[in-house]
């Protein structure tokens, strides 16, 4: 099959779903990864941080995790603890993964064997030039095949590349196997700054909307209310998509709420301050028309990044219920 499948992420709507971006500790350290998760990089959360911020995120009326890296599957004694918490609170659970431990059917169904009997629901791989530097195709394919053997969601992602040919080959493989895939476009973030050195401008008006409003807890401790992180800069930092530190002494659940909901109702079509009304109407946004930005994210860092707009929002924000009534 050559069509694209359906992201297992769509199964809930963004603002009920959680990442946890357990470590980024990895077996290997693909070109294009966002938060550049590497054999070298220590960062990982306790699996103490985890289980309160799995009771938290509940409470606030998350209901799907989703545990990443890194590569989680190093960890499957760490995994199998907050997988079960996480089942527990009543949570659906996705794990992702390289697949590199996917060597044959025997060895990907004794190291998922524990994933499953902890609960999770679904499993997403990755199979693209950046991953198959490292191994074949086979591996994600044969993951893949097992997951749904035990009756798990699946799915495949794949990143284009500037190699069209060898893209063409991984794409092939997949086909041959009966493997749908979920095509990702290569983002400038992380390592991938480096390649992407060339990229055509978009005006506001061509920008696609935003459709990556997770919440994630990042491996440092920080949380986000975005998942497409980038920790190679200090942009992020200085914006309302930054929500704290679950490891600061002053950590504020309400204060990151409010952040979040802001970032929210900034790319809300319904809300009295979505992105696009903004930059028609209001003299603080105005000016991002006439500029050009390589996709939504870079958008967002540059409109979000100016305490002046923040506040604005803010002030229209809180004024809009009083206004509607």
């Amino acid at each position: 099959m050559t069509a694209e499948g359906v992201p297992i992420w769509d199964r809930f709507p963004s603002h009920q779903r959680l990442c946890v971006n357990f470590t980024l500790t990895c077996n290997i350290a693909c070109d294009h990864c966002i938060v550049e998760s590497s054999p070298r990089r220590r960062e990982r959360l306790s699996t103490d941080e985890v289980r309160a911020t799995l009771s938290e995120a509940w409470e606030n009326g998350r209901r799907h995790v989703t545990f990443s890296g890194g590569e989680v599957f190093l960890y499957p004694r760490e995994m199998r603890e907050v997988i079960t918490w996480a089942r527990e609170l009543g949570y659906v659970v996705d794990v992702e993964s390289n697949a590199f431990w996917a060597r044959s059917d025997e060895l990907a169904r004794e190291k998922l064997t524990p994933f499953v009997e902890a609960g999770i629901s679904g499993l997403a791989l990755s199979a693209d030039i950046y991953h198959m530097k490292y191994f074949p195709v086979e591996r994600p394919i044969t993951a893949a095949r097992t997951a749904r053997s035990f009756g798990l969601a699946t799915e495949i992602q794949f990143c284009r590349s500037h190699h069209r040919e060898r893209d063409e080959e991984i794409i092939a493989a997949l086909a041959a196997a009966g493997e749908p895939y979920v095509v990702l476009e290569l983002l400038d973030r992380g390592r991938a700054r480096e390649m992407l050195q060339v990229w055509r401008g978009h005006r506001v008006e061509e920008l696609s909307e935003c459709d990556d409003l997770t919440t994630t807890l990042h491996a440092t401790g920080d949380v986000y209310a975005c998942c497409q992180l980038d920790i190679g800069v200090d942009q992020m930092k200085r914006t309302p998509v930054f929500l704290g530190s679950i490891r600061s002494a002053d950590s504020d659940a309400a204060a990151r709420d409010r952040r979040e909901q802001l970032v929210r109702a900034f790319y809300d079509p319904e809300s009295p301050i979505y992105f696009r009304t903004m930059v028609r109407q209001h003299p603080l946004f105005q000016p991002l028309d006439e500029e050009s930005f390589s996709n939504i994210c870079t958008f967002c860092m540059r409109a979000l990044s100016d305490p002046a707009r923040v506040a604005a929002l803010e002030e229209l924000l809180h004024a809009a219920p009083t206004a509607a009534s």
